[in-house]
């Protein structure tokens, strides 16, 4: 408990006069806990009466009235307070009469009164200064919900009337007499979940329970109306699946084979080159001094080669395509011809990482190049070739590969992919090998609009809100792809897809290309996805700090790694989502964005700000529109401060940008999909948004539970959106439009009590309105919000 309350902040709330509440009260607040002192026969007179308020409150631009004991404010204070408000640069254009002046003028004169005391110095002082608490950035350290042990919870299937496999070793309860007893009151008479599906999986432990729990602990089922929620949502772990991984055995065939041609730990990038031309060196001796045998190389150079073969071997490099084609040996010849491939050192057929093929016609030899990935990685773009000279009357193979092979001339022999001949020998890409020639889909965003992965408040309740809305293409949030690959229960939930998501895709966030190619094979044939997104705009330090996130744009060769490597094993689009770049006015995303699209990318979303501004300032949509030109012709996506029609229009016709992607926008007002749509704006009034609040707790509901569990979950949710949409400012009381998502309104008093209060920076009034939805807070009731600068006022 925080008490500090002074007796005219009543939190009582028999009446709900806010303005003399937010004018009088002087409240000390504590961002560590919220604590609220309610009499319980008091909140039913407080809800009826506040929702008899915002009935009859169709959004009508009314002047407010001034409370009888507000203290007046003269005309020229009054002038000299809308001057300073009007000199703040991000200060939204509130109308004079919607204004809080009293508390400006309580603020701003405590603030005058402190300036004028005299200030003490330091001999005088005693005690060491405070250090000033900062009041931006995040609570990194919040508080966990605590859950209940298991043996205080009842068994869900016992809840259900079912029976319980495990008998007497279940951990949960089965005594429901008396868990019943104890069981938390009621929150409202109607259940959604039996409403909307004829029966509540939550059973006996639902706090709507009174519509169907029967007198004898029954859990009453409506036939007529009968349906599985599990058949509304895709994309749910199985158990079968969840023991895989976490026992590793789960398989990735395709993954498997790509990460073979990477190089291995201990062996960069000029190790790997510095192996490849010695190994073509040798065999360029071999076959300018004498040409190869049937048996083998010659023996002048034979363990000079195996010393090589065996110094890759131990330090763990696969084997490479260096391979002996013979043509075909008559029967009764004796003699056979090796396979392809085979690894027989004696036989003289030679395999190192330099991914050389010796390919043998008769008594001639010519040395090729085969373009396998390991061979792409080996040798890097800039390295030099050698000279490879084949030997006298030797039919050269041509071999269009990345790597050049460069002939007595010093021209370059042949470039791709091995054509088939005579020998039969074809080196194919590694889509190709693996599934065969294939086509992936494509993503159609030409004049979408994108819902961006929020990470917390983009869960799948508020997508059915911003789906309902208009939104085109939905997002899940930020998930782990370690995690992902553990088997995590809460990280898959982050997955799921409601059946209204028509479009939809996941966001993968990792910094290493074993991990994050599995978990794309891992999803991309298991679930139902239509892309897949590589994260690298997350600017958090936890993550960053992990070389994921916004950190891959410092670590090109493994960004290169991870884009190739999970499109070679996904049969969807990949898309990627980056910054501008890692610091401020050093843009990089210009000369990143044509490589993606080269490594496999099939859509690219910018960002308009760097990694060090963070959400500060605004987004450079001038170097998002350079960014779609150096992304044509491939489809671009810009995002960024994207909050009214007119922004979505001008970034539409002169940023170049295919689609946009909306992220704070849809936070602060999730009907922004529709204002595009329509071209209007819409002054939408606070009954209406409590009816969208309210939909939001019902999905909530049924998504996270309708028991003690799942309403606080839905609650924490809730009030993490809360702390989004206060800073919507009602298109009535502005003295221009649009709203810019960087302004910041002054203290201003709404058309009715329930838009004051919505318009609340206070976390305390957040939790009034989750009240109002899903009853009162329990008693141990802890929420500290996510962003310092939302915590308290």
């Amino acid at each position: 408990m925080f008490p500090c309350l002074t007796a005219s902040a009543s939190f009582t709330f028999h009446h709900l006069d806010l303005r003399v509440r937010l004018q009088s009260a002087c409240v000390c607040y504590s961002i560590a806990k919220v604590s609220l002192d309610i009499r319980p026969g008091s909140r039913k007179k407080r809800f009826k009466h506040l929702m008899e308020e915002t009935e009859g409150h169709g959004g009508a631009a009314t002047a407010p009235a001034v409370s009888s004991d507000a203290v007046a404010v003269s005309d020229e204070k009054r002038r000299q307070l809308l001057e300073k408000i009007r000199s703040r640069a991000s200060s939204a254009p509130i109308k004079d009469e919607f204004i809080d002046f009293q508390r400006f003028n309580q603020l701003y004169g405590d603030q005058n009164n402190r300036e004028g005391k005299p200030t003490a110095t330091k001999e005088d002082s005693q005690e060491p200064p405070q250090k000033r608490q900062k009041k931006s950035g995040q609570n990194k350290k919040r508080p966990r919900p605590k859950r209940d042990p298991p043996h205080t919870r009842l068994c869900l299937n016992v809840s259900m009337g079912k029976v319980c496999v495990y008998g007497d070793k279940c951990k949960f309860s089965h005594e429901v007499a008396d868990l019943m007893k104890k069981k938390l009151p009621d929150i409202g008479p109607k259940c959604y979940n039996f409403d909307t599906f004829g029966r509540c999986p939550f059973g006996l432990m639902c706090r709507y329970g009174a519509s169907h729990i029967g007198p004898d602990f029954e859990n009453v089922v409506d036939e007529s109306r009968l349906v599985d929620p599990a058949s509304l949502t895709h994309n749910q772990l199985t158990l079968e699946l969840k023991r895989s991984l976490r026992k590793k055995s789960a398989p990735f065939p395709k993954s498997e084979v790509y990460l073979q041609t990477l190089p291995r730990k201990g062996r960069g990038k000029k190790k790997e080159a510095h192996d490849t031309l010695v190994a073509n060196t040798l065999l360029s001796d071999c076959v300018k001094s004498k040409p190869c045998s049937e048996k083998g190389l010659d023996n002048s150079i034979s363990k000079t080669t195996e010393s090589f073969i065996r110094s890759n071997s131990e330090g763990g490099v696969p084997s490479a395509d260096v391979t002996t084609a013979q043509p075909e040996v008559p029967q009764g010849s004796g003699k056979t011809s090796p396979e392809v491939g085979s690894s027989v050192s004696d036989e003289g057929i030679l395999q190192d990482s330099s991914n050389v093929s010796v390919i043998q016609n008769g008594g001639s030899d010519s040395i090729v190049v085969s373009r396998t990935p390991s061979a792409v990685r080996s040798i890097p773009e800039t390295s030099e070739a050698i000279p490879i000279i084949p030997a006298e009357g030797a039919e050269t193979v041509k071999t269009p590969s990345p790597i050049k092979l460069i002939g007595e001339d010093q021209s370059v022999v042949s470039s791709g992919i091995v054509d088939p001949g005579a020998n039969g020998l074809m080196d194919m890409s590694l889509s190709e090998t693996v599934n065969g020639p294939r086509e992936k889909k494509s993503l159609d965003v030409d004049g979408k609009l994108l819902l961006a992965p929020l990470t917390t408040v983009g869960n799948l309740p508020f997508r059915r809100i911003c789906k309902r809305y208009g939104a085109d293409i939905t997002c899940g949030e930020m998930a782990m792809c370690t995690n992902l690959l553990m088997g995590q229960a809460c990280e898959w939930a982050l997955l799921r897809r409601h059946h209204t998501e028509d479009v939809f895709g996941v966001q993968l966030c990792g910094a290493f290309p074993d991990t994050m190619t599995k978990c794309a094979e891992l999803l991309s044939s298991r679930l139902e996805l239509d892309f897949i997104d590589i994260n690298v705009g997350c600017p958090i330090d936890l993550v960053y700090h992990k070389g994921a996130g916004t950190g891959l744009m410092n670590r090109m060769p493994k960004f290169e790694q991870i884009v190739r490597g999970m499109s070679s094993v996904m049969d969807i689009p990949l898309s990627v989502k980056l910054r501008t770049g890692v610091l401020e006015n050093k843009n990089m995303a210009h000369t990143v964005i044509p490589k993606l699209y080269d490594w496999g990318a099939s859509v690219v979303t910018v960002h308009g700000r760097s990694r060090e501004a963070r959400y500060t300032r605004s987004a450079d949509w001038g170097y998002l529109k350079a960014c779609a030109q150096v992304a044509q012709p491939h489809p671009f996506i810009g995002n960024g401060d994207i909050l009214s029609f007119e922004d979505a229009n001008d970034h539409f016709q002169n940023s170049g940008s295919a689609g946009l992607m909306i992220a704070r926008g849809a936070l602060i007002k999730p009907w922004i999909f529709t204002e595009i749509k329509e071209q209007r704006h819409w002054d939408i009034s606070s009954g209406e948004r409590l009816d969208l609040l309210r939909d939001f707790s019902n999905y909530g509901l049924e998504h996270w539970g309708s028991d003690s569990q799942g309403v606080e979950k839905t609650r924490r949710f809730l009030l993490e959106w809360l702390s989004f949409l206060h800073r919507y400012i009602p298109v009535g009381l502005l003295e221009r439009l649009p709203q810019r998502i960087n302004e910041r309104p002054p203290y201003y008093i709404g058309r009715n009590d329930l838009e004051t209060m919505m318009a609340s920076a206070n976390c305390e009034d957040w939790v009034k309105i989750s009240e109002m939805l899903l009853g009162p807070i329990p008693d141990d009731f802890i929420f500290l919000p996510k962003h310092k600068a939302n915590s308290y006022k």
